[in-house]
């Protein structure tokens, strides 16, 4: 029965003859139709409902996406289960321990690695943070708790097993070893990963709007995994029964609606957290609309200089780009995260350029 649960649940890859190119093909129009999804909830909150078909941002927006729920619902479970089963066959001491504080380490190293590439912008990596640590009042830049922290991570992950074969073969009684030693090591890590989070959450506010709010896409994503390995289980357990074929198809519907719900929680709590430049929605820079009386070619333009024959709109913060227009808002602050910023499309042949300028200052995080 199991065998024909088996064969069932590989019968969809093998009837198309799967190959590398067909799963490159999947991924991309995975990443695709997801960003346009992402790309048309969120400007329709704006009041846009412009939408181009082709654009190639959609793959971008969509891979930011899929990177998060894989990190919420495969990678854990991945994880866990590689770490136990290699503890398991090491023969090393501590089974269970060992391997919970190995999971522990990795699932927070890859987590905060991934988080920092997605949302941590140049002015938070640079900011130094007030802290206490042991009793006494240090402070310490973002960029160099981080480095310290991923150092110590990669050395319990990487040195201590080697440390611990080493011990097990040259010393008789390793309990005393471990006891004072490598777990405290291998938990101080876990440790200083959750002190690491806690620091970067009271330097910047920001951080713990996006953890409540991203309550309701973790808890979604959780639930479109779960589901997903429910059917797949029950499909292997029917076998090759007719029940398992109706199930099959079911279950892809009943998949496709969670992974809307997915998306719609996403735009809700993520996705103006992470910076345009990342797949996200959070402007970093800021732009001047301008208007010219003559030709562009007419104009010498240099720096902030704007020729007496030109007038200025702004700043604003571009939205989206199309072909005809750009949707900007101008009203925007902190409260950019919990509500949704009045916004307006500006035709592109009504004005003349516009002159673009990083955000150093103010902005949605209020730096």
């Amino acid at each position: 029965m199991n065998n024909e649960g088996d064969k069932l649940l590989t019968s969809a890859y093998d009837s198309i003859g799967l190959d590398l190119s067909k799963i490159i093909l999947f991924i991309v129009s995975f990443f695709y139709g997801t960003g346009y999804l992402i790309q048309a909830i969120t400007l329709r909150n704006y009041g846009i409902n412009r939408l181009e078909a082709i654009k190639l941002q959609y793959i971008e927006v969509g891979a930011t996406f899929s990177v998060l729920l894989l990190l919420v619902t495969v990678i854990p479970v991945a994880i866990v289960l590689a770490h136990f089963r290699i503890r398991k066959k090491s023969s090393l001491p501590n089974y269970r321990i060992g391997a919970l504080g190995y999971s522990m380490n990795t699932i927070g190293l890859i987590s905060l690695v991934i988080c920092a590439a997605l949302f941590i912008t140049n002015n938070e990596w640079l900011t130094t943070i007030k802290m206490t640590f042991l009793g006494r009042p240090t402070t310490v830049q973002t960029s160099h708790f981080f480095v310290t922290y991923v150092i110590i991570a990669s050395f319990v992950l990487v040195g201590l097993p080697l440390v611990e074969r080493t011990i097990v073969k040259n010393v008789h009684n390793t309990r005393p070893i471990y006891m004072f030693f490598i777990e405290p090591l291998r938990f101080a890590a876990v440790l200083l990963g959750l002190f690491l989070v806690f620091q970067l959450t009271l330097a910047f506010t920001w951080i713990g709007s996006l953890a409540i709010r991203g309550l309701t896409f973790i808890a979604s994503a959780i639930t479109f995994a779960g589901v997903g390995y429910a059917i797949a289980f029950y499909i292997k357990k029917l076998g090759g029964r007719r029940s398992a074929h109706i199930l099959m198809g079911i279950g892809a519907m009943g998949l496709f609606l969670l992974l809307y719900i997915c998306i719609n929680a996403y735009v809700y709590s993520i996705v103006r957290h992470i910076p345009m430049n990342r797949g996200g929605k959070l402007p970093i820079t800021h732009s001047y609309i301008i208007t010219c009386k003559k030709e562009l070619s007419e104009l010498s333009i240099y720096g902030n200089v704007i020729t007496k024959n030109c007038s200025s709109f702004g700043p604003v913060y571009v939205i989206d780009e199309a072909n005809d227009y750009l949707h900007v808002a101008n009203e925007i602050g902190p409260s950019w995260y919990k509500e949704w910023a009045p916004s307006f499309s500006v035709k592109k042949d009504s004005f003349t350029y516009t002159r673009n300028e990083r955000i150093e200052k103010g902005g949605p995080r209020g730096y």
